[in-house]
């Protein structure tokens, strides 16, 4: 699945660090504890009721390889007392997204039809105080119009059609922010074209838009980043990169070798457009839809595809898909002096050393219009050890490094940039502990994070958050005001607390005035609301 999602940005100590603002003020609310059948679960979906009342969604694993077995759905009011519970086995299927609507939970459900051989959609509704599920067929897809990925060697060669499947071969499904429509986003086999297919339905589960889209190039030169889709009349808007020249060079001739292509799909067609990238290099982007602006965020590079030199912004007409803007918004000097220090960070800034390992996390706009978004420096190394009586063995870790978060006006405009600096790594059992969750809040970015409990100081006024067990994890909030000044503070001690929360799977409710997390404690599991 080629989808793009985190984001990045650093850390600036020249600002001073209080504790102030509104980080006081955030309500630190748990449920009960109780016990799961399994062991291992993650928090996977969250939504929110009128009266204040929170469904949650938990999938679980089991065996050996900790595959996914099943779901664990769960109702809580306004308290986080636990209303309801309902748990549904993954049998050739799973769960693609939920919403509650005029007290009804709607849940949207893939089903693999054997039989038929075809993949199978369906809605299941229940009131939120009983989870007692009905169910109704939306539509089906032939298994052998959509791609699907597989994987085979020949030797020590991998071979497999990953890098050609644009997206979740059992369909890709949003929902828009009023819960008003619900699309589906299909990618349908044909080598010498790429073709899409969007079904779009309305509330009240009435299909409104239908269309299969075609783009005359190449399948495999085609690299779809992401789509979004309208609160006002359930139109899509869908972003892809094109390569030309039949190549995936990045640069021919001096030229950048690809344009992004960014489509509107309703009922009465398909409406498409191609934008340069003003010969920067740009890996990906992803599109943000809110209160009728149209943008596409990312970052950019002028040395390859692989390096950041700084933030892009495309505005563009919503009907026309004509770009209104463009900013390329470069790395400050201030701000390398904040993740490297004051005499590394201006050497790297006059040499025009750009940062490496950005992967994004969160695009977000708030009411005012500004936008905000969150990267992370994650990368994985390779080790191999040799014991004693000669064998060797190999071994991965994850790393989830510095965060990169910054704020744009509503024209591209950099407000500030700032760089959270933190070390974290494991070989795989403790990711879910690890990397970080954020919202938005009256202008304030809220970033959520675990870490030891010292914050470690580094030279020229800056600071680290170093890692510690997972069973001696403190929960800490980092608030970055409307200004760029910067606050912490740890919300839950492992002092205080049976559990270690999951930041890396927080979810955000109640409008992103609210963020869920999962702890768990064997399998002994609590739910931890953070309310701004």
């Amino acid at each position: 699945m080629k989808s793009i999602f985190t984001l990045f940005i650093a850390v600036m100590l020249c600002s001073p660090f209080t504790a102030l603002g509104q980080i006081d003020q955030i309500k630190v609310q748990k449920s009960a504890i109780t016990k799961d059948k399994k062991k291992h679960s993650k928090l996977v979906f969250s939504c929110s009721n009128d009266d204040g009342g929170v469904l949650i969604v938990r999938q679980f694993m089991g065996g050996m390889m900790r595959l996914p077995k099943g779901y664990y759905l769960e109702y809580y009011d306004n308290d986080l007392n636990l209303v309801a519970s309902h748990e549904m086995e993954m049998d050739d299927s799973g769960i693609k997204n939920i919403f509650i609507k005029n007290n009804e939970v709607n849940i949207i459900e893939y089903r693999k039809n054997k039989d038929n051989k075809t993949n199978d959609y369906y809605v299941l509704k229940a009131d939120p105080n009983t989870l007692k599920f009905s169910d109704e067929k939306l539509f089906s897809i032939d298994r052998k119009k959509v791609k699907k990925p597989f994987f085979f060697g020949i030797g020590f060669v991998p071979i497999t059609n990953v890098g050609k499947i644009d997206h979740d071969p059992t369909g890709e499904v949003r929902v828009s922010k009023n819960n008003e429509f619900i699309a589906f986003n299909f990618d349908i086999k044909d080598d010498k074209k790429e073709t899409h297919q969007i079904i779009v339905y309305d509330s009240n589960w009435k299909k409104v838009i239908d269309q299969t889209f075609k783009e005359n190039i190449k399948d495999k030169y085609f690299q779809y980043n992401s789509f979004s889709v309208s609160d006002v009349d359930g139109s899509v808007y869908y972003l892809g990169k094109a390569y030309k020249n039949d190549s995936f060079r990045d640069k021919i001739k001096g030229e950048i070798n690809y344009d992004y292509k960014v489509y509107k799909v309703n009922s009465d067609g398909t409406l498409g457009s191609s934008f340069k990238t003003e010969n920067h290099y740009i890996q990906s982007m992803a599109i943000v839809l809110k209160n009728g602006k149209l943008y596409t965020l990312g970052s950019y590079s002028d040395r390859n595809s692989d390096d950041y030199k700084g933030i892009c912004f495309f505005d563009l007409n919503p009907e026309t898909l004509s770009i209104e803007n463009s900013t390329f918004n470069e790395f400050t000097e201030q701000f390398m002096i904040d993740k490297y220090g004051e005499r590394k960070g201006k050497r790297k800034k006059k040499k025009n050393k750009e940062l490496p390992y950005l992967t994004y996390r969160d695009f977000i706009i708030d009411q005012n219009g500004d936008l905000y978004f969150n990267a992370e420096e994650f990368y994985i190394t390779v080790h191999t050890r040799t014991s004693t009586n000669g064998s060797t063995s190999t071994y991965y870790n994850y790393h989830y490094n510095d965060i990169y978060t910054c704020k744009l006006n509503s024209s591209g405009e950099m407000q500030w940039i700032r760089t959270i600096n933190k070390t974290q790594v494991t070989t795989g059992g403790a990711i879910s502990y690890l990397s970080f969750s954020s919202t938005v809040s009256n202008g304030n970015m809220y970033l959520f994070l675990n870490g030891g409990d010292e914050v470690k100081k580094l030279k020229d006024d800056r600071i680290q958050f170093k890692q510690k067990k997972v069973k001696k994890m403190n929960l800490y909030a980092i608030e970055i005001t409307p200004d760029g000044s910067f606050n912490y503070k740890i919300l839950v001690g492992d002092k205080d607390s049976q559990m270690t929360y999951k930041t890396k799977y927080g979810v955000m409710t109640k409008n992103g005035k609210s963020v869920l997390f999962e702890g768990n404690k064997k399998k002994e599991k609590q739910i931890l609301e953070l309310s701004l």
